[in-house]
């Protein structure tokens, strides 16, 4: 899904959840919103690591276009090709998270920033008719990559 929409519905979110629960202040209200979108900063990451070019707006540009030459392939063709590893988009990532709130209250809401974008991303999945093990594990993703007969990206 695009950032513009996580933004948009991580705002309408973390302002409903904050109108609903008063008491946790705009500060945690606030970073809810921000791990609603922020999580896709791994997708920057991936694209700096493999294309060794940190500009943000050649990764910008270069994410969109590859988006829509991927969704201008056929479904099965999709299925055949190597999922991106993104490092935020797992369940290994939200563990660590889990386990950071007993350190700080503060990940409890960042945990739940990101669990407003990953309804978002499994919807997006699900309606593209795409396998929710890409977002679900980045572990289980790698070793899928790592298999017989998946293709790498060439996008």
């Amino acid at each position: 899904m695009l950032v513009k929409y996580h933004v948009i519905v991580g705002l309408i979110a973390s302002l409903l959840i904050w109108f609903i629960f008063p008491s946790i202040g705009w500060f945690y209200a606030l970073i809810i919103f921000l791990a609603s979108f922020l999580i896709d900063f791994d997708h920057y990451l991936w694209y700096g690591f493999t294309k060794k070019d940190w500009s943000l707006t050649n990764a910008v540009k270069f994410l969109h276009n590859e988006r829509a030459l991927f969704f201008s392939l056929k479904t099965k063709d999709r299925a055949e090709l190597k999922s991106i590893i993104m490092i935020f988009h797992g369940v290994e990532c939200w563990l660590l998270v889990l386990l950071l709130i007993f350190v700080h209250k503060l990940f409890l809401f960042v945990l739940i920033g990101i669990g407003i974008h990953m309804v978002l991303d499994f919807t997006e999945l699900y309606r593209n008719k795409r396998p929710l093990y890409i977002k679900i594990s980045q572990i289980y993703a790698h070793h899928r990559n790592n298999q017989n007969g998946v293709q790498p990206r060439k996008l």
